[in-house]
């Protein structure tokens, strides 16, 4: 580069990139592994057995309802009709930890998304 910089009067960086996306990038595209989509989460879990009839019920019920909008513990609760509060908040944060639902604190209310954070936390 500094050889090109020399003769042109300017650095070429194109020997640089070449040799990173060839013996870098692509490299860690190549080790990466696919996360597994939502889909893929909630049919594992759901086949291992650690969803509920209720939580199943509950899961199809946001997805109809809410889609990708917010909703908080209490209104699901009300708009579902069929689940105790404890039953609801014991889902959602089950969603949650499994990637299924976001999560994203306002004041002291916590609003929920359908769609995950790969590492379960509290955003």
């Amino acid at each position: 580069m500094e050889r090109n910089a020399l003769i042109s009067g300017y650095t070429d960086v194109t020997p640089f990139l070449f040799y990173f996306c060839n013996e870098v990038y692509n490299r860690l595209q190549v080790d990466a592994v696919p996360p597994k989509t939502d889909l893929e989460i909630y049919q594992t879990a759901l086949a291992e057995g650690k969803i509920t009839e209720k939580e199943r019920l509950l899961w199809e019920y946001v997805l109809s309802a809410y889609g990708a909008e917010e909703f908080t513990t209490k209104q699901l609760e009300k708009d579902f009709r069929n689940a105790a509060y404890a039953t609801i908040r014991t889902f959602v944060m089950k969603f949650h930890e499994m990637g299924l639902l976001t999560a994203r604190k306002a004041g002291n209310r916590v609003f929920y998304r359908v769609g995950g954070t790969s590492d379960g936390r509290l955003l």
